[in-house]
């Protein structure tokens, strides 16, 4: 009998893909809880692809195309069936 029990999905851990807004350019954010936050992800992001902080970025979901929702967390969005995410930066046209 194993004595292992898998983790809350709360607790497990979480490889977040983040790309520029051209695509060309991208980011693996490893090690993130399921409970980060939407600007917690974002700030990563923006500090690991060396993107102008004087920019309000906005996170779309790729695999939805919405734009992800400031109180959001990375368990509401992430692949159940793999801990993986992925994500694209864009300028925030102030329209949510």
């Amino acid at each position: 009998m194993s004595t292992l029990s898998k983790s809350p999905a709360r607790d497990r851990f979480v490889a977040v893909t983040v790309r520029d807004p051209t695509g060309h350019r991208h980011v693996i954010l490893e090690g993130l809880r399921a409970s980060a936050s939407v600007p917690e992800i974002r700030s990563r992001a923006i500090a690991s692809l060396h993107l102008s902080e004087d920019v309000d970025w906005a996170l779309r979901h790729d695999a939805s195309g919405r734009l992800l929702g400031e109180t959001q967390k990375l368990s509401e969005f992430a692949d159940k069936e793999s801990p993986t995410a992925e994500l694209t930066l864009q300028p925030d046209a102030g329209l949510g």
